[in-house]
């Protein structure tokens, strides 16, 4: 027993044990410091996800913005455009004082609306007439056709004409210049 106690009070042993316990505080030290950059690299990914966050959604309000901004300036278009009609319609009704030209202004679109007419009615009883009438010389689809094509024809004349003379309006930016 007395050699037992020599060994473990002598030197050396106190060596081994002084590296052995330094060998276990370095391995609880990287353990620990293993933990805490784990935690900083979860934190550090929760901020990423955060600023990410935040970012999005400022994002997402300026996007909200834009929107916001575009419809106004589709409102104030269509206000500016409402504006130059009232400005035209107060135009058009304004006479020039020269009755000659005053009538001729106003009877001109329901004049030009009349002669489309005429011509579309004229065109119609022709086709009818060549066609020796809808029981006659033509089969029944291609009397259908004709007459479908003469009413498209028609109705694209109606439709242009009208859109153009609405759309000879002054706009806003037309009346400004």
């Amino acid at each position: 027993m007395g050699v037992l106690m020599q060994v473990l009070s002598s030197s050396a042993f106190g060596a081994v044990i002084g590296l052995l316990g330094s060998w276990l505080t370095k391995r609880e030290e990287r353990k620990n410091h293993k933990i805490k950059s784990e935690y900083e690299f979860k934190m550090a990914e929760l901020k990423k996800a955060e600023t990410e966050l935040k970012y999005r959604h400022e994002l997402e309000l300026a996007e909200k913005k834009i929107e916001g901004i575009k419809t106004q300036g589709t409102i104030d278009k269509d206000l500016e455009e409402l504006k130059a009609f009232k400005e035209s319609v107060k135009t058009q009704s304004k006479n020039s004082k020269i009755k000659i030209v005053d009538a001729i202004r106003g009877l001109m679109r329901p004049t030009i609306t009349l002669y489309l007419l005429v011509i579309g009615t004229i065109i119609a009883i022709n086709l009818h007439h060549f066609a020796g009438g809808i029981e006659n010389s033509l089969s029944a689809p291609e009397v259908v056709i004709m007459y479908r094509e003469t009413i498209a024809q028609i109705m694209f004349l109606l439709t242009t004409a009208i859109t153009w003379w609405f759309g000879s309006r002054p706009s806003s930016s037309r009346i400004k210049n």
